[in-house]
């Protein structure tokens, strides 16, 4: 069953039964009708900003007793449709939904539309931390956990989506629940791009943590060399963060033209927490062998756990921000990374791929249905987060995004649904991507919300 559209006699009636403004001018229409990718518009027919639950509950009540289309939004920071909504529907804005709540001994209540640097800010004060931050710790609770969610820990947690140990939803009728690891609900909301329920609430487990990190800057000029480290280092470190950078030797001819192509470094960072004494790299050399030691640094916890805040503010310093951003993110198999690393680098365009992250993941369950292949090898995200694009260079992003697919998905590759999946991606594409737990994904979307009012643009109800 597909939604219908609303009217504008709707909109107004909704306003006046939850008592909440819906926002129809154009102004705000334009505003919600695009992501941070900007690589999709969709004008919403208005958007809403719940002031709380109780408005959210009356709003999600009135679009399902008139099979009525809405799309959860927090921070729309997205690249592919997840937070723009389908024609005629209206967008959910969890924007007044921002607290952190809660603190209990090694968990913390927040709300959905609250970031990981909000938690952060009050978690210290008990020298404790989630298991796993983002690398941009100012994304929404509620987002990261209805996509997954990985950083510089996951070669040791695996996703954010493993240390939750309880939900707030509003389901499709309206009705408020708190769920555990024991419902289905639970399971479905995360990794479940808001096709379930909204989540108003979370509770994250927290880890004791120390105040200082100390990070090791490392270079390789050897891939073997650089992998066997990463591999070694695993048991020694809290963090680690993994990636390959171009150096730039000229432009070459081409069928396209003249083209810059470039020899590649590899970098290796890794940080360790400590109270008093910091750790001597000293400590590791029988298990590492990189061609430089580039830099050494300590800072506070906090400091470090926010160390790519002025990546994001140069951003938007720069007018990159407004840009656009065709983010590749997939994960894979350490046989199906490593064995065509070279390939693969040699066919990336330098002015997409300004890095190539790779990030180890450890598969924890539960994980909802955040996806990682079905191998017993090592699991790792790569990442292609270039700052931001001029029109004329997308077409080429977006042409290496289709060649990476098609060199990954088929062994296996998992898609992060965070970033940018394509146009009109046809319904195999799912089964493909959820495999055995498609079946799943639809029994339960039928279960838990029959009139199909959550949906979006990348979910659109044709699934």
């Amino acid at each position: 069953m597909q939604p219908r559209e609303w009217s504008s006699i709707q909109i107004r009636q909704c306003a006046k039964t939850g008592g909440q403004s819906l926002l129809s001018d154009e102004r705000s229409r334009a505003f919600f009708g695009e992501d941070f990718g900007r690589l999709k518009q969709q004008l919403p027919a208005a958007a809403v900003v719940p002031a709380n639950v109780d408005r959210l509950q009356d709003i999600v009540r009135y679009a399902n007793q008139n099979k009525l289309p809405l799309t959860i939004r927090g921070n729309g920071l997205s690249q592919g449709g997840q937070a723009l909504s389908i024609s005629g529907g209206v967008v959910v804005h969890l924007q007044e939904l921002n607290n952190v709540l809660d603190k209990r001994e090694h968990s913390i209540w927040v709300e959905a539309n609250a970031t990981w640097s909000d938690l952060i800010k009050r978690s210290l004060k008990t020298s404790e931390i989630p298991y796993v931050v983002p690398y941009n710790a100012h994304l929404s609770i509620g987002g990261v956990l209805s996509a997954g969610g990985v950083g510089a820990s996951s070669f040791r947690f695996g996703s954010a989506t493993a240390h939750v140990n309880a939900l707030e939803v509003v389901t499709a009728n309206g009705e408020k629940q708190i769920v555990d690891a024991n419902s289905p609900l639970f399971h479905a909301c995360l990794g479940g791009q808001g096709r379930f329920g909204i989540i108003t609430k979370a509770e994250i487990r927290l880890r004791i943590c120390k105040k200082q990190v100390r990070t090791f800057f490392l270079s390789y000029l050897d891939k073997d060399n650089w992998l066997r480290d990463m591999k070694n280092l695993q048991e020694e470190v809290d963090y680690l963060e993994f990636f390959c950078t171009p150096a730039i030797q000229g432009a070459r001819l081409t069928s396209k033209g003249r083209l810059p192509f470039a020899e590649w470094l590899y970098g290796l960072h890794i940080a360790i927490e400590y109270e008093n004494e910091a750790p001597e790299l000293e400590n590791f050399v029988s298990k590492i062998s990189p061609w430089k030691v580039s830099h050494v640094q300590e800072e506070d916890i906090s400091s470090f756990l926010h160390r790519h805040d002025s990546r994001f503010q140069s951003m938007k310093l720069s007018g990159q921000w407004g840009l656009q951003h065709p983010w590749f993110e997939c994960f894979l198999s350490g046989e199906s990374l490593f064995s065509e690393l070279q390939d693969l680098l040699a066919m990336l365009p330098v002015y997409y791929a300004t890095v190539l992250q790779i990030v180890p993941i450890r598969k924890i369950e539960p994980t909802g249905f955040f996806m990682l292949p079905d191998t017993n090898d090592d699991i790792y995200a790569v990442m292609i987060l270039n700052p931001g694009l001029p029109g004329f260079l997308i077409p080429g992003c977006l042409e290496t995004i289709q060649l990476l697919d098609r060199r990954f998905l088929p062994g296996g590759g998992k898609r992060y649904l965070s970033g940018y999946l394509g146009e009109n991606i046809p319904s195999h594409y799912w089964q493909q991507h959820f495999g055995e737990k498609y079946e799943n994904w639809i029994k339960l979307k039928e279960e838990m919300d029959p009139n199909q009012i959550f949906c979006s643009h990348l979910h659109n109800g044709k699934q």
